[in-house]
């Protein structure tokens, strides 16, 4: 679209008679005292899946086949969960419907998930340095920043998800006091269905923004950037609700399709766990190379330069 804005009456004039004859309408030109501004929709980011799947896994394999350190420290590290299984028997405890809550080794059981709990800020510390882009993969160095960051995007995660739980919660509390009431169970086992659903529109919703809620905050550092709504919502305008939501499709088919593989491979017996403790990694560093090459084409591109003619 052509503006023209001009400095006297004269040019002014000129143009109108100009455009007022059909037959010099073809020889409209500014006058030297004119400004022709022209608007051009930015050109857009496109996003090619082949390459985001395939950077991915060629940085997955230099993170963990290139350094058996850090692939090492995401065993370690996912080991007290792994061994709850062989702290609680799903055969002794399970009776039918009944649940015998006796059984249950308590103190071994608290110790592991306390362990768990405490040895994954590592792996998350380390996942926010892949969220930053840092190349080639980053090894576990610098503890404690490593660990802080750790906290810092597992809180964030945790309060993006704080709408969607409270909904389900108060979904759950109209469900049970409408199940043991009388007059009113209709009204209120009613209410608590839509209230599932809507927990569940806004859980889609939330999953969007945390992804790349999480990659915000690794890049500025800052927690609140990592929750500012407005902010991630430019972000996904500019790489394009469509491309956006079509890259996650893709990666959790993948990552599905992946998980499927090592849950064949944990049917063997003796050694099965001890595969799928050592394949889970790939899924994590995949996973967060691939988001946070996604995030990437919300970054504006450098401009091309023109050609220098002689």
């Amino acid at each position: 679209m052509f503006k023209r804005r001009f400095r006297n009456d004269k040019d002014t004039r000129l143009w109108d008679r100009q455009a007022a004859n059909p037959l010099a309408r073809h020889h409209l030109a500014p006058s030297r005292h004119s400004v022709i501004f022209i608007k051009c929709a930015p050109l857009p980011y496109t996003m090619d899946y082949g390459t985001l799947v395939s950077d991915s896994i060629g940085y997955t394999k230099a993170a963990l086949a290139g350094n058996w350190v850090t692939w090492l420290i995401f065993i370690l590290c996912s080991l007290p969960i792994a061994l709850c299984k062989f702290v609680v028997d799903p055969k002794t405890i399970f009776t039918g419907t009944t649940i015998h809550w006796e059984l249950i080794p308590w103190p071994q059981l608290i110790a592991l998930c306390l362990a768990g709990l405490l040895l994954s800020f590592i792996v998350s510390g380390y996942i926010v340095r892949v969220y930053r882009g840092i190349t080639p993969p980053p090894r576990f160095d610098a503890w404690c920043s490593l660990y802080l960051d750790g906290i810092k995007v597992a809180i964030v995660g945790f309060l993006w998800f704080v709408p969607a739980l409270v909904i389900f919660v108060v979904a759950l509390a109209f469900m049970f006091f409408g199940g043991h009431g009388s007059a009113s169970i209709g009204p209120m086992m009613g209410a608590g269905f839509i209230l599932i659903l809507i927990g569940l529109i806004v859980l889609v919703i939330t999953c969007l923004y945390a992804v790349l809620g999480s990659v915000r905050f690794a890049r500025t550092g800052s927690m609140r950037e990592g929750l500012r709504f407005s902010a991630i919502t430019g972000t996904i305008q500019v790489i394009g609700w469509g491309a956006y939501i079509l890259a996650l499709v893709i990666m959790i088919v993948l990552v599905v399709l992946f998980s499927l593989i090592i849950s064949l491979f944990a049917l063997i017996p003796y050694a099965g766990w001890v595969i799928q403790l050592v394949l889970t990694p790939i899924i994590s560093v995949f996973s967060a190379r691939y988001i946070s090459r996604v995030y990437d084409h919300s970054v504006p591109q450098a401009p091309v330069p023109a050609p220098v003619t002689a």
